[in-house]
């Protein structure tokens, strides 16, 4: 199954996450007896690999049920990863930050939410379910299946935010390609037309759709490598950024001492003068006198 769980159409992930987090490993084991029960190996294999997610995990992806809401936390991120990358002052970085704090507070609001159906201990859980609702905000290329409940492993990346300004991101909302449908050719004549099996043509749809979620995938997976690549390439710029400005903040400091300095060491040389003034005119004065 490789490192996430690729859900057939006609099936839905989301009936594991209907029922309480310690009732997981019980609903599941019932779907995949029913399933062998029915002869239907491929819906059997396909809930048999969906492990029991963390708690923290599964409130997210109960939360993640509201399509629009995961759309909204991705863009966010992704307008801010674009803010940070264009070196825009500190205003605009400052806006585009906000702005992804509040979408993704609420949508971790309804993620603690969900898990306070079956948890009283659901609010100690808040930073855990914070902690995996942001690593995912910056991975468009996961949208899909956060929404259709079928994430089972978190992505394992430490660099930046998901996206960037000029690349397309994957969301819920955007409609899925579908195959183009079949042209049948008109029969010259009732007796002689031949119609395919609607077996073999759903098994056709079937794999065209295979295949294009295959190509779907690997588009995915090269523009997530090409997005690692570039949050790495940002963040190698920000730590060298930062040291510049601690070492221009440090000059600046000295900078002030030293004209605090030159200040008092010319305010000490002006009280010397006006005294050596005075002791000269004394001095003169009494020579004057004899």
């Amino acid at each position: 199954m490789g490192m996430y769980v690729t859900m057939p159409d006609d099936v839905d992930a989301r009936v594991l996450l209907a029922v309480a987090p310690d009732q997981y490993v019980a609903e599941r084991t019932r779907l995949v007896k029913q399933a062998r029960a029915d002869k239907d190996r491929r819906l059997a294999t396909f809930y048999q690999a969906l492990k029991r997610p963390s708690i923290g995990l599964w409130a997210a992806l109960v939360a993640g049920a509201d399509a629009a809401g995961v759309d909204k936390v991705v863009a966010v991120t992704t307008e801010l990863a674009g803010t940070q990358a264009g070196g825009v002052d500190a205003s605009s970085l400052n806006v585009a930050t906000k702005a992804r704090r509040k979408e993704l507070e609420a949508f971790v609001d309804r993620a603690v939410k969900a898990l306070a159906k079956f948890d009283d201990g659901a609010e100690k859980r808040r930073p855990e379910i914070r902690g995996i609702v942001d690593q995912l905000s910056r991975h468009p290329d996961l949208v899909e299946r956060w929404v259709d409940g079928s994430l089972r492993v978190l992505p394992d990346d430490e660099f930046g935010f998901g996206s960037f300004a000029g690349m397309e991101v994957t969301t819920a909302s955007q409609p899925k390609p579908q195959p183009q449908p079949e042209t049948k050719p008109e029969p010259k004549s009732r007796s002689k037309a031949v119609r395919p099996p609607a077996a073999a043509k759903q098994t056709v749809s079937k794999a065209d759709r295979a295949a294009e979620r295959a190509a779907e995938r690997q588009a995915r997976a090269a523009h997530a490598e090409r997005a690692r690549k570039a949050r790495h390439a940002v963040a190698v710029a920000a730590r060298a950024l930062s040291t510049a400005d601690r070492e221009l903040d440090t000059a600046r400091s000295a900078l002030r001492q030293a004209e605090a300095a030159v200040q008092l060491a010319e305010e000490a040389r002006r009280g010397a003068e006006q005294r050596h003034e005075t002791a000269r005119l004394a001095a003169s004065h009494l020579a004057d006198s004899n």
